[in-house]
């Protein structure tokens, strides 16, 4: 099997996984649909920001599922450059497979982070709503912090994938050890 066939199939098969969180998540929307619609739960907080919560990851889950589905040719393209797919005759090396690992598991923490982040947002405008923006709750803060941190190593792990697995290849050769 060729490296550009085992990267295409590994952009499918997380392309395939973000399909079912999507899915998991369309049950949670549909029981808060329904409940707001026949009236048999209170929501302590607006109508809308309970959708907005609900249909965002929902939202960011399927984006990300189509993009990797339909996307997979180019991102293999990104990840494997050119010069490296003339050589098809050449297997899969480590670094390569650790490249679409890197980004697998980015794009993972990216899209759990843009998930939550709309959940950190949506608490600081029910703070500004309140008036009451000068007494962000510790839990928030760290909420915040917590967010933006995964949001980073989303990114870095996304875009940075070929230099750190570049980087660990280089930490195992033998003269370095």
């Amino acid at each position: 099997m060729k490296k550009e066939e085992v990267a295409y199939i590994g952009c499918r098969l997380v392309g395939l996984f973000y399909a079912i969180k999507a899915l998991e998540t369309v049950a949670s929307f549909v029981m808060t649909f329904v409940a707001w619609k026949t009236a048999s739960a209170q929501f302590s907080t607006s109508v809308s920001g309970m959708f907005y919560l609900q249909l965002m990851p929902l939202t960011f889950y399927t984006i990300t599922a189509c993009l990797l589905w339909f996307g997979s040719a180019t991102i293999v393209k990104y990840l494997l450059p050119d010069s490296e797919i003339k050589h098809a005759s050449k297997s899969v090396t480590a670094e390569q497979m650790q490249s679409v690992a890197f980004s697998a598991v980015g794009l993972l923490v990216l899209t759990w982070g843009i998930a939550d982040l709309g959940n950190v947002l949506f608490q600081l405008f029910q703070l500004k709503q309140t008036n009451d923006f000068a007494h962000i709750p510790l839990t928030l803060q760290a909420a915040g912090v917590a967010v933006a941190c995964r949001l980073l190593l989303g990114f870095c792990l996304v875009f940075g994938s070929r230099g750190l697995s570049g980087f660990f290849t280089r930490l195992r050769q033998p003269e370095l050890r």
